[in-house]
């Protein structure tokens, strides 16, 4: 089952482009911010990033699960908000 922290972690390493700046944006290390990626990568059976020798940047299955990924979290802050 997917869990809302990798796809935190998937949409920060897509707009930052590079694992390092998105792991400072979420206030974590790099390996564990590379494992959340790597398992949500395991569980869809696709490569969602494609690496370089500077940065990240997303497959087009990255780009295909971005806007949904995005949703997803705002509707889950939504949830969160209504319930508060």
């Amino acid at each position: 089952m997917l869990e809302l922290r990798q796809l935190k972690a998937f949409v920060a390493i897509a707009e930052e482009g590079y694992i390092t700046r998105a792991a400072e944006r979420l206030g974590m290390q790099q390996p564990p911010l590379t494992r959340l990626l790597q398992s949500l990568e395991t569980q869809l059976g696709v490569v969602l990033m494609e690496r370089l020798p500077r940065g990240v940047r997303p497959t087009t299955a990255g780009l295909a699960l971005l806007d949904e990924a995005r949703d997803i979290l705002a509707r889950a802050e939504g949830v969160a908000d209504v319930v508060r």
